[in-house]
């Protein structure tokens, strides 16, 4: 508070004294009832309540490095107190049962390489191949037979076609030979009636030659009659047959068309034949082709799946036996975990190490962590990446929460926190007790003013603010609150000018002396006049004294 204010506070405690006890005159007590006071605005900002809670130290990461196997510890690296990085071999147990069971493994495993490249080696190449070119041939065959059925039906069509124009032959010879024969009997029936005639006079004359009756004379003169009736008759044959030619010669091409015809009909039936026994041989070679393409789907889908299955599940039993065996070799080096300072060691040199039982205990103490309890409303308020203080000694340390319980504790019906403390070090043992804060409550946006300036009443509470030069009691609703500033949820503005220091003349209805705003000195009236007076200088310092205050201090002292 600065000496202007001090003697403006002084002042108005003498006059207030004044008044009392001398009864004054009605102008000096009006001054007397004027109160100095200290005002502020209001301010708009974040309000948090932290609560404190009881917690314990543990190292983030702890670890129980516990062998996975039994057996005589040849070698041990670290003791007691070291540092220890992730990866560090620890301590070694005896490894030549292991040693010899990996041998063995790997030997099984080649066992069963070789057996797999005999077996899809060369073999299964060879009986590819002989399948793949049994089929190849099928198909060559197939398609040959296809040529050759498609060859014999054109010549089968080349055949009908030779009959087609033959029969056509045939039914104009035919025709032909119905023509000839007309010709022929037209021709051949008055040769037939002159032979006829010629006949019957040969067989008079030669009846006159035959005849006993006859005499020389008359047999001669027939004798030279039949040898002109032979000549004749020769004659009208040789007609009759000249006539005839032309329907020999029409009997002669229906025949040969005819014997023609017949020949393609045996050669068409021939190719039919032909073309029947191929398409036969055929169904036996598509039958072939399909039973061959069958047995390779067969091969490949089927059998060789199923084997390369049971090669591949012999092979992988077999480098299941290499990984069993090199793990139980692993096993028998032990290598820290995480990197961190070595706690305990239950293990040494020539001694055993027995399965399942720690023989390291290795902490991680980079990072702490720090468990406190916490009741339903405030785990409901915090989350995971709040700041917490951590206090031990004296000493506090920044922590970050990384783990709120989502289930009370049943003894305790509490939920459990978590929180992590890096760069402690040793200043943060393993298992202490720690004061642990934490903000449990919180407001944004409101009006905060200072704790001491709220009253409480009956239950009621209010404030005294300044208005028009006046002291003004005003009732509010004050909200969240710690122990320097509260909220105020009604009864004030921005601009209000709330009294923040108390004074046992803060009445209702007082004059108001503001001496100073948000902080900063106001000048009052008479301050005001004072800084226009002139400064008398003190000998030894040199400093500026105003008269006034000197006064005001005195009578104040």
């Amino acid at each position: 508070m600065n000496r202007k204010r001090l003697a403006a506070l002084g002042l108005a405690v003498t006059l207030s004294m004044t008044a009392a006890a001398c009864g004054k005159s009605t102008e000096e007590v009006q001054e007397a009832s004027a109160v100095a006071v200290e005002v502020l605005t209001p301010t708009s900002r974040e309000l948090t309540v932290d609560t404190t809670y009881i917690g314990n130290v543990t190292p983030q990461e702890q670890v129980y490095v516990i062998p996975k196997t039994s057996g005589t510890v040849t070698e041990t690296f670290f003791s007691v107190g070291d540092a220890v990085q992730a990866g560090d071999v620890l301590f070694k147990i005896d490894d030549e049962a292991a040693q010899l069971q990996l041998a063995s493994a790997r030997a099984s495993y080649e066992s069963a390489q070789a057996g797999v490249t005999a077996q899809n080696g060369g073999a299964r190449d060879l009986q590819n191949y002989q399948t793949e070119e049994q089929i190849r041939q099928l198909k060559d065959s197939l398609w040959k037979t296809d040529d050759q059925i498609d060859e014999m039906e054109d010549n089968l069509d080349d055949v009908r076609s030779g009959i087609g124009g033959l029969k056509q032959g045939l039914a104009e010879a035919q025709q032909g030979v119905v023509e000839a024969t007309e010709k022929y009997n037209t021709a051949a029936g008055p040769i037939n009636e002159q032979i006829e005639a010629v006949k019957k006079q040969i067989g008079i004359n030669q009846g006159v030659v035959d005849s006993l009756n006859s005499s020389e004379a008359e047999k001669e003169a027939a004798r030279i009659a039949l040898d002109e009736l032979g000549k004749k008759m020769e004659g009208l044959q040789g007609q009759l047959a000249l006539a005839r030619m032309p329907l020999d010669a029409a009997n002669q091409t229906v025949s040969s068309l005819q014997n023609k015809i017949a020949e393609l009909n045996t050669t068409k039936t021939q190719i039919k034949s032909g073309i029947d026994q191929i398409e036969s041989s055929q169904d036996t070679i598509r039958d072939n082709l399909n039973m061959a393409e069958q047995a390779y789907s067969i091969t490949q889908n089927e059998i060789y799946p199923q084997s390369d299955a049971v090669s591949a599940s012999q092979l992988q039993a077999a480098s299941i036996g290499i990984d069993s065996a090199q793990m139980q070799l692993d096993f028998c080096t032990v290598t820290a975990p995480i990197s961190g300072i070595v706690e305990s060691v239950s293990v040494e040199k020539n001694g055993m190490a027995a399965a399942g039982n720690p023989a390291y205990i290795i902490s991680n103490k980079e990072s702490m962590t720090v468990t406190f309890q916490v009741a339903e409303k405030a785990k409901n308020v915090l989350k995971e990446g709040d700041h917490v203080t951590v206090e031990r000694e004296g000493q506090t340390f920044d922590g970050v929460i990384t783990e709120i319980g989502t289930m009370t504790n049943p003894q305790t019906r509490l939920f459990q926190v978590k929180a992590a403390v890096t760069g402690a070090g040793d200043s943060l043992p393993n298992g202490v007790s720690v004061k642990v804060s934490a903000t449990t409550e919180r407001e944004t946006g409101k009006l905060l003013i200072p704790y001491d300036a709220i009253y409480f009443t009956a239950g009621n509470a209010h404030v005294y603010c300044v208005e028009d030069g006046k002291v003004v009691k005003t009732e509010v609703t004050v909200g969240l609150m710690s122990d320097t500033e509260a909220v105020i949820e009604e009864g004030l503005t921005a601009d209000s000018l709330v009294v923040s220091n108390w004074s046992s003349k803060l009445r209702n209805g007082v004059e108001a002396d503001i001496v100073s705003k948000n902080g900063e000195a106001v000048l009052t009236e008479s301050e005001f006049k004072e800084e226009e007076m002139p400064a008398e200088h003190t000998e030894e310092t040199g400093e500026e004294a105003p008269a006034e205050d000197a006064k005001i201090t005195e009578e104040a002292e």
